[in-house]
């Protein structure tokens, strides 16, 4: 997306870079090192950047930034910094300064992924558009998937995430979108942030300073909480500033009528109406043709763990095992409500973490919810087996200690046209049930 020069690396970062020192590009893993490149050295949990210094050298980098106090390299031209990290998005602010199409950037508790997905198909009706990819939500895949962004992309979709506070508002200074988009907000990751006002003024950080930012309506008045855009639109189902013309469920696919169009959505779960609204509105923000925008959103393809649906032979499972929450729980009951016909019900439901304070009342509230839906099996994993002990359920129960325990068990059970909920976080792994429901089927 930039060529990068040294002339270019010393005012991104305020630094002299000698004469002669060519640098092409920025890289923070020296597999991926080019003759040339500029080597960020990051540390983590399990790997120091530090520790390939020598490394970064031997393929032909010729300037590496380093922490403070860090040994010369023979070969390399060391940038010392208070923190690499922050100086790695420095780099990718400057090259996003440099980028004259428009950057949305998506935050939200739930939804934010399969947000971006969709805003980016929208966005792609009319421009070559580059979005985050994988996990690369938090204050290294920010700056990579700016960094990344190659020759010729005309838009910008960035995803962002938030595991401390301030990271929002970090990543909002490196991103610096036209149009931010808060999807919702409700108690995923509280234990990091206190209380859901805490989540709420993480996550609208993300609209400081930006032209327009778009809001959902959950909780209400969320939109309150945004005090320094320029512009707040509301965006939901109802009780916004963009709604849809209309809105239902055919076959739990959502079709949704809006500016004159009609786009039917091949995913799963009124939710994703939600996430659609999103790309809708920035997409009349944007000025563009609609028809074309519902064309490309009509083949949408998710991530794997999304409410997606697989096939065990004559299983259909509803895989929604990449995260979980209170609220995102709920859509996922919704939408398998809404799509299981006579078929048996089979709902396993794995703990959803990082709940603080709330998790047992959360994890008892859930097994209500799913218990109102008269599933015909319900595998309770981890805090929700804990929470099922004492429960009053009509059906078949199974307490399992993990996902391997659980499908264990219930490929034992399963039947010919089941319907199966996999819904937990990701630290529970439940997708590993998948492969006993094959071994079962």
């Amino acid at each position: 997306m930039i060529g990068w020069t040294s002339e270019k690396v010393s005012e991104a970062l305020g630094v002299a870079i000698p004469e002669g020192r060519i640098c092409s590009s920025i890289v923070t893993d020296t597999r991926l090192l080019s003759p040339g490149a500029v080597f960020v050295a990051l540390g983590g949990k399990r790997f120091d950047g530090h520790n390939f210094l020598g490394t970064a050298a031997e393929k032909g980098a010729t300037v590496a930034v380093v922490a403070e106090g860090t040994a010369e390299v023979e070969g390399l031209h060391l940038v010392h910094v208070a923190d690499t990290r922050d100086a790695y998005g420095r780099l990718a602010r400057y090259a996003r300064r440099a980028f004259g199409g428009p950057v949305v950037a998506i935050t939200g508790s739930n939804g934010k992924t399969s947000t971006k997905e969709i805003v980016a198909a929208a966005l792609a009706s009319k421009w070559t558009v580059h979005a985050t990819s994988g996990n690369n939500n938090n204050l290294v895949g920010v700056p990579l998937t700016i960094l990344a962004a190659p020759p010729g992309t005309e838009a910008l979709v960035v995803e962002v995430g938030a595991s401390e506070p301030g990271e929002v508002a970090k990543l909002r200074d490196v991103v610096e979108p036209d149009l931010a988009i808060v999807t919702n907000v409700s108690a995923a990751h509280i234990s990091g942030f206190g209380s859901l006002d805490g989540v709420v003024t993480e996550k609208v950080a993300l609209t400081r300073d930006v032209p327009v930012a778009m809001v959902g309506v959950n909780p209400r008045g969320l939109s309150a909480a945004v005090k320094d855009a320029a512009r707040v639109v509301t965006v939901g189902l109802k009780d916004a500033d963009v709604v849809p013309d209309r809105c239902d469920l055919v076959e739990g696919r959502p079709v949704i009528e809006f500016g004159g169009v009609t786009v039917e959505l091949p995913v799963y779960g009124m939710h994703q109406a939600e996430n659609a609204m999103f790309a809708l509105a920035a997409s009349q923000h944007f000025g563009l043709d609609l028809a074309a925008v519902a064309q490309r959103m009509e083949h949408l393809v998710l991530p794997g763990g999304r409410t997606e649906m697989l096939k065990c032979g004559s299983v259909e499972v509803v895989n929604d095992a990449y995260n979980a929450n209170p609220a995102s729980l709920s859509a996922a009951l919704r939408t398998v409500r809404a799509i299981r016909g006579e078929r048996r019900l089979v709902l396993i439901l794995g703990s959803m973490l990082e709940l603080g304070d709330n998790s047992q009342r959360a994890h008892s509230d859930g097994l209500a919810e799913a218990i109102a839906i008269e599933p015909s099996v319900l595998v309770a994993v981890g805090e929700f087996a804990k929470a099922a002990r004492n429960a009053s359920f009509g059906g078949h129960l199974i307490l399992a200690e993990d996902a391997d325990e659980a499908g264990c068990r219930v490929s034992e059970i399963i039947s010919d046209d089941d319907l199966v909920l996999l819904k937990g976080s990701r630290g529970v792994r439940l997708e590993k049930v998948l492969e006993y429901l094959k071994m079962g089927n």
